[in-house]
Parts: C-alpha cells; sequence; structure tokens
C-alpha cells in the first residue's frame, strides 16, 4: 500500500521480493479471470519501477548491452519485481517486440538475429500445432493428473516440442508464431463454431487474404487433425 505515497521506500526493499515471488506468481487462471486492461496497467507499473531502480540508466539502453535475445530475457528475469509479474511467455514476446528487426523496434542495433529469438508460444498457437499434429507429443491438463479436461492443451509445456519443430522449417520462430497465433484465433476457434476450415466467412471483410494467398479456407486445412477440439489458454 505504500508504492503510490512513498515509491522510493519500496524500492529499497526491492530486494524481499525474491522470497515471495514465486508464491505471488502470476498463474493461468487469474489470467482468465484478469481484465486486460488490468494486465496492462500491472506490466507497465512493473516496467516503469524497473526504470526508477536503475537510476540514470535506461531499461533500453541495458537491452542495447546485450548479445543476443537470450541475455536480454536473462535480464529482465532477474530483477525479481519484474519476474514476477510477467512469464516466460510474455517475457519471450516482449524481447521479440523490441528486439526483432521487421517489427519496428531494434534495440540491439542489428546485433540480434532473427534465428536467435525464441518462440513464445501461447495457447492459440499450441492448438494449431496440437490440431495439425505438427508435435509428436500433445502436453494436456489430463496428462497432469490436474482434472479431466483433455482438450486444454498446456501451451506452456509444449514449446520446446514446437520450437523444435519450427527450427526445421524456418529461420525466424517469432513470424511462425505470429501467422500460427493468426490462424489459431482468426481461423480456428476454440470450440469448433465458425471454425474456417473449409468456408471462411469472413473473406470479404479480409484485409490480408491477397497478401498471404488465402484461397477463402483454412491453408492447414489439408493437414489438420479436425476431431481433435484442442482449447487454448
Amino acid at each position: 500500500m505504500t508504492y503510490f505515497p512513498k515509491p522510493q521506500q519500496c524500492l529499497i526493499q526491492i530486494n524481499k521480493l525474491v522470497n515471495i515471488k514465486d508464491e505471488y506468481k502470476i498463474s493461468p487462471a487469474i489470467g482468465r479471470v484478469l481484465p486486460r486492461f488490468g494486465w496492462f496497467v500491472l506490466r507497465v507499473g512493473g516496467f516503469l519501477t524497473y526504470e526508477m531502480m536503475l537510476n540514470r540508466s535506461k531499461l533500453s539502453e541495458k537491452f542495447a548491452e546485450c548479445r543476443t535475445p537470450k541475455e536480454a530475457i536473462i535480464l529482465l528475469q532477474s530483477n525479481p519485481l519484474v519476474e514476477a509479474i510477467l512469464r516466460e511467455k510474455a517475457v519471450r514476446m516482449y524481447i521479440s517486440w523490441i528486439g526483432h528487426p521487421d517489427l519496428g523496434i531494434d534495440v540491439s542495433n542489428g546485433k540480434w538475429d532473427k534465428s536467435l529469438f525464441e518462440m513464445p508460444v501461447d495457447g492459440h498457437v499450441g492448438k494449431i500445432f496440437s490440431r495439425t499434429g505438427l508435435v509428436p507429443v500433445v502436453v494436456h491438463e489430463g496428462k497432469r493428473n490436474s482434472g479431466r479436461r483433455w482438450n486444454v492443451i498446456v501451451a506452456s509445456d509444449m514449446r520446446i516440442l514446437i520450437q523444435e519443430v519450427t527450427n526445421r522449417y524456418s529461420g525466424d520462430s517469432i513470424m511462425v508464431d505470429h501467422g500460427a497465433f493468426q490462424i489459431g484465433i482468426n481461423c480456428c476457434p476454440d470450440n469448433l463454431v465458425g471454425i474456417a476450415c473449409d468456408f471462411c466467412t469472413r473473406t470479404s471483410l479480409c484485409q490480408i487474404k491477397s497478401k498471404i494467398g488465402c484461397k477463402g479456407y483454412c491453408m492447414l486445412r489439408d493437414f489438420c487433425k479436425r476431431n481433435l477440439v484442442w482449447r487454448a489458454y
């Protein structure tokens, strides 16, 4: 409660977060409840606090000193405050936003090659790789003995598998992740209602169909195991 009236006092005691960060780690369950605006405020607040802790340095300057995206990830996760509010997926996503040379901002000034970035992998990406059978193993809640929800995938536990598959075909896993996400959220809904396997109802409104060579149905149709109803989270 003293963060807003006495921010400097909180920063002096920031090391205390090291002992409690695991207990207060934001879980996927909270992520499904907490409004997106709340996520935005929480994370922006965390980064602003991190900036304050750096005194005269800037976070962008710290990133520029990193030789690879992996080093930048380690830099973020080494801070107890940021590490406590950002899950691994969010960290990888953030680093790709500010460092991938094709996404408008390049804090590394050209040092980070596209092939060095790691896929963030969220639920929609995991869903696409599961339904198409691109991964040899689908990790779902049932296999973790946490319930009978066999069709709810645990995308974070599949990240390494998905990364391995992607590396065989592409040197730019961030763009593969982005493409799989767009298919997962726009063409391949979780509950299969309005799924665009054979016909997409949004064809007349789509602004990028000519750029991606869309034929009016899902480009993964011929590879997808449509009997699998994997949900994303």
